[in-house]
């Protein structure tokens, strides 16, 4: 999906108003999957876990699903052996709420997740939008035959002037081949509600939180990194320019 330039719907005041606001966590691993499997959902999952616990990160490369936190923790049916079900998901892909289970077991109470359909509209918009201004990624999956079945990471969004109609999700792509998302295309083409896992309950670390601001011509107006405090439960500005 080629990134859109950003329409000029009027011409800049002098001295420049703030036309765009990019929020992004950074310092997040990309974890890519194959070319020939279906783990797109795996990896936007261990993307999620990686950046809440970032003491699990060398558990994903374990040298046996045994003791992979995802596999491991994936609720099975009575009698469905691990490699089995890793197969399954190999082939066909994973539900989310099973995903979400296997997030809340690897994490053992610690963090807690829910996994939910909705529709793409401006509420789910908002709520992804909203867990980013937490400190919180999301994982987003959906159907369609222009972008095809896929899921990725939020990490970020574009919030624009109130007279444009751009809407963009920054996003990990398990693929590599996506890092911005265009909102109403999806709402277009979308053959189904979306799939989405959230966060709900964390005690521990959060990425940092960079803004940029910019005018309609793309020209810079400020920037700051935000860093969030455990002890104060609120991200506090580290840079500022």
């Amino acid at each position: 999906m080629e990134r859109r330039r950003v329409r000029a719907h009027a011409p800049a005041p002098a001295g420049g108003r703030k036309h765009r606001t990019t929020v992004r966590l950074v310092g997040i691993r990309l974890r890519e999957q194959g070319t020939h499997d279906s783990f797109c959902a795996y990896y936007a999952a261990a993307m999620l876990l990686c950046t809440l616990r970032p003491e699990m990160d060398d558990e994903f490369d374990a040298t046996h699903v045994a003791r992979d936190p995802l596999f491991r923790n994936l609720p099975r049916p009575n009698g469905q052996t691990l490699d089995r079900a890793v197969a399954d998901w190999l082939t066909t892909g994973v539900h989310f709420g099973p995903l979400a289970r296997a997030l809340d077991g690897a994490c053992g109470g610690k963090t807690r997740f829910r996994a939910t359909r909705e529709p793409f509209g401006r509420k789910t918009l908002e709520m992804l939008r909203l867990q980013v201004d937490r400190g919180l990624p999301s994982v987003l999956g959906w159907e369609s035959g222009e972008l095809g079945d896929h899921t990725v990471l939020v990490v970020g969004y574009d919030r624009c002037a109130s007279h444009s109609r751009d809407r963009w999700l920054r996003v990990l792509d398990p693929t590599g081949k996506l890092d911005v998302l265009e909102w109403d295309q999806l709402e277009r083409i979308a053959r189904a509600p979306a799939d989405v896992i959230v966060c709900t309950d964390h005690d521990g670390w959060r990425p940092d939180r960079l803004s940029v601001d910019r005018d309609v011509e793309g020209a810079h107006l400020g920037s700051r990194i935000e860093r969030w405090s455990l002890q104060n439960a609120r991200f506090e500005t580290l840079v500022a320019r």
